[in-house]
């Protein structure tokens, strides 16, 4: 047997001590193209069958050997097993965030903290008299819930944060010394210092001593032109176009309006996808996300327009936009935006009919967007 998945994945790791425990001998390897399409969820490939997901594959392996770890109390683990996936939901940003995979939202960061306190409250009361979840051993319940932490504890629960919860730490401590979860993991370290993030600081010239010079009268300072300031005057305005949008019906007038009014050779058309729809489980962490992209484009407002919508649904949530720019390509101003480098920009092609529609179902923002459930919207203008 094989388990397939990317380097690294944790849900990968998660199954090889499950199996480790199980005395079931598989190996892992690198996911194929075909594999692909199931994102981050590992597979497992044996000569009659291939699945799909963590939980299918733990049910599989109950089946192929008759032990303690996962027999006897099947309701039970089904609840530990719950747990473990929340555990993973409330602090998968926070984790991102120290990977560099997500930006920096205090909000979200702090929601998290008092999320994962809680979790850990009510199992550090339940560990008060307990090696283990369950039993005098190490079972599934283990494995689930522990794995889950195991990034954070790595990255992000710094010591003053758990040293709150010591029962929690001395059964968390107890496992990863495991013999089976060493030889999977290898020596785990834990998280030494909160994580921060760090900001780039400008380092400051140095001043070169130069001879003296006979002073002579100061020279006007040109100011800087935008770019998009010097382009050719459009007959549309985009403050006009704003302000239909904003007093009219979007779909009866406001996108009639646009497609009578539209200057193609004093503006373009875009539409953006968030890169990373697997990392935002929760709605609510897109919709920060999405808040905090517009409130870092106000250099923006003069020369662009967007409409973001937040799709999706069961732990995959991604951002799609709409946008007006001035000119014929992304400009500065949004390019120089941090949150620019995790959302791809496509022009749209006003001649293909699908990418038109698609524009127009994003500024409408009434749910009709290509089958994708409509979770909520923000607006750029």
């Amino acid at each position: 047997m094989e388990i397939l998945g990317h380097e690294n994945c944790y849900g990968v790791k998660q199954l090889l001590v499950v199996a480790k425990y199980l005395e079931i001998e598989v190996t892992q390897g690198k996911f194929e193209k075909e594999h692909e399409v199931f994102g981050n969820w590992p597979v497992l490939k044996t000569k009659d069958l291939e699945l799909v997901g963590k939980t299918a594959i733990m049910k599989y392996f109950s089946e192929q050997e008759e032990k303690d770890l996962l027999k006897g109390k099947c309701s039970c683990m089904l609840t530990w097993m719950d747990l473990a996936q929340k555990i993973s939901n409330t602090l998968c940003f926070w984790v991102g965030v120290a990977e560099g995979k997500n930006s920096f939202v205090q909000p979200i960061i702090q929601q998290s903290k008092k999320d994962i306190a809680l979790i850990f409250t009510n199992l550090n009361n339940y560990l008060l008299d307990k090696t283990f979840l369950i039993g005098e051993s190490i079972t599934l319940a283990d494995i689930v819930i522990a794995c889950a932490l195991i990034p954070a504890f790595e990255k992000v629960l710094f010591p003053q944060f758990v040293k709150k919860f010591g029962n929690v730490l001395r059964w968390f401590n107890t496992f990863i010394h495991q013999e089976k979860v060493v030889s999977v993991y290898g020596s785990i370290e834990l998280c030494k210092a909160e994580f921060k993030p760090q900001r780039k600081k400008k380092q400051p010239k140095k001043q070169q001593q130069q001879p003296k010079k006979k002073q002579q009268p100061k020279k006007k300072q040109v100011r800087k032109v935008n770019p998009l300031d010097q382009l050719p005057k459009s007959s549309m305005e985009l403050d006009e176009w704003k302000r239909q949008y904003s007093n009219t019906k979007t779909r009866e007038e406001a996108i009639p309006w646009l497609w009578k009014n539209l200057d193609k050779e004093g503006y373009s058309l875009y539409i953006s996808h968030y890169k990373y729809p697997e990392e935002n489980e929760q709605a609510f962490v897109a919709c920060n996300l999405a808040s905090g992209f517009m409130q870092r484009l106000e250099p923006l407002r003069k020369y662009g327009f967007g409409s973001l919508c937040i799709l999706g649904e069961n732990n995959n949530h991604t951002i799609a936009g709409a946008w007006i720019f001035r000119g014929q390509g992304v400009p500065f101003e949004m390019s120089n935006c941090d949150d620019f480098e995790v959302h791809d920009f496509v022009k749209c092609d006003l001649d293909n009919a699908e990418d038109k529609e698609y524009f127009e179902d994003l500024l409408a923002a009434d749910g009709k967007l290509k089958g994708q459930k409509y979770v909520d919207w923000k607006c750029f203008k």
